[in-house]
């Protein structure tokens, strides 16, 4: 009787630039929102904190309606920069950009608001330009340099050139003031027109400046991401023929893994009756299983941070402890086996696949782990007498009748053996001159 097959699935290499650039655009939109909300804070406080030096005869130019009215401007703008880093911040959660529109119209009103403010102020100023040479005037700095951080070109440029155009349309709308003797000509200077003109140009300016410092900021972030990229890329396609782990460390070390020791837990696995199920079946079956067997350990050893190390048709080859180092590598291991026999067990009464019956073998010793080859081919290897011990191991849960044999190495590993464990006594190895002591575990 055949059982429908489910095959393993590979999930699609997808390219994630987008979706982080994104993101970053978001984090950096919430980061300026924040930064902007913090110094309307600050001001606010400062001010208070300059209350009673305010309040001097010496400073008759900031009579109570200027206070009256820029406190409650600074207050307001810090709770809508609040509430925009609030709603960025939500759109990052839900990994979703705001449209390009909101960003233009929030930035129009945030310079609108500047130059609103500066028309209000200016009613209650006897040279009503003095406002335009005014620290409130050089709030437009402040969006213009945090423009950077959106990370949009035209967006920095539209600030620039928004802010100075309104800074010069400003000093068109207010009432000009008359000039008196004997000051007559400094004062053709200050209010000379080309000077506000010139400082809207140098907004605009400033606004070209900040475009090209975001197009950097964004270069950069954009290289970062993509060189990231191009890693995530190398370690899924590298991964589907060794392991993830194994594919990182290699790339850490640009190809060249140097071999090293490390104590590590070898499992050899088997499947029981391959051969004769193989010969039945055509070959477009036998894939099939292999794949639905072979996806169920490689998502349980993944589980317990072990590495397939190699593929052998009929088993498999498990590491644990390399080359991601492992506290007890003997224990993982030993409870990654009882895990696969349970899956295995509730994949065949699921369905999912004829019924199997494997073999289990591991040892725990030293190994050493690292590329062998040449220079044009290298395979990563774990090599050692624990290896050839652990698939010997194995080979004797035929003759014992048994699913699950470990030795003296890795039952004295184990913090509680399992209720099911019991000793076979020393057994002699083929290859080894010495007997080794197993333990039956299942």
């Amino acid at each position: 009787m055949t059982f429908p097959f489910r095959a393993a699935q590979q999930p699609p290499i997808a390219s994630y630039f987008q979706e982080h650039f994104s993101d970053e655009s978001l984090k950096r939109e919430a980061q300026r929102a924040g930064v902007l909300s913090a110094l309307f804070l600050f001001t606010i406080v400062v001010l208070a904190l300059l209350q009673p030096f305010l309040r001097d005869d010496n400073l008759i130019y900031l009579p109570g309606p200027i206070m009256r009215t820029v406190a409650p401007y600074l207050v307001g703008m810090s709770i809508y920069e609040l509430g925009i880093r609030r709603l960025f911040r939500q759109q990052l959660d839900r990994h979703q950009d705001l449209p390009t529109f909101f960003k233009y119209a929030n930035a129009t009103f945030e310079i609108t608001s500047i130059t609103f403010i500066l028309l209000l102020v200016s009613r209650h100023l006897g040279d009503s330009l003095l406002v335009l040479n005014s620290p409130l005037a050089f709030t437009y700095l402040f969006f213009i340099i945090l423009s950077t951080l959106r990370l949009n070109v035209w967006l920095s440029v539209y600030t620039g050139c928004i802010a100075g155009a309104e800074f010069i349309g400003v000093y068109f709308l207010i009432e000009q003031p008359s000039l008196v003797e004997p000051y007559r000509e400094i004062d053709m200077f200050v209010h000379l027109p080309l000077m506000f003109i010139a400082k809207g140009g140098l907004l605009m300016m400033a606004g070209l400046a900040s475009g090209y410092v975001s197009r950097q900021i964004r270069q950069s972030i954009a290289d970062t991401i993509r060189a990231t990229e191009t890693e995530q890329q190398a370690v899924a396609l590298f991964g589907q023929q060794v392991s993830p782990e194994i594919a990182r460390a290699v790339l850490e070390q640009k190809g060249k893994y140097q071999s090293h020791r490390m104590r590590v837990a070898v499992m050899f696995l088997d499947i029981r009756d391959f051969t004769k199920y193989a010969s039945h079946e055509t070959p477009e079956d036998v894939m099939v299983y292999q794949n639905t067997f072979f996806g169920i350990i490689i998502r349980i050893v993944e589980q317990y941070g072990g590495v397939v190390n190699q593929f052998l048709g009929d088993g498999c080859m498990i590491t644990f402890g390399a080359p991601v180092e492992v506290i007890n590598p003997a224990e993982v291991a030993v409870e990654a086996g009882f895990t696969i026999l349970k899956e295995i067990r509730k994949a065949v009464n699921d369905e999912q696949m004829i019924p199997t019956t494997i073999g289990i073998g591991i040892h725990l010793g030293d190994a050493v782990v690292g590329n062998i080859g040449t220079e044009t081919r290298q395979q990563y290897s774990v090599t050692g007498n624990v290896v050839i011990l652990a698939a010997r191991i194995e080979q004797l849960n035929k003759p014992f009748k048994t699913q699950f044999l470990v030795s003296r190495e890795v039952y004295d590993s184990l913090t509680e053996p399992p209720v099911t464990a019991r000793a076979l006594g020393p057994t002699l190895i083929k290859g080894v001159d010495e007997e080794i002591d197993l333990y039956q575990l299942f």
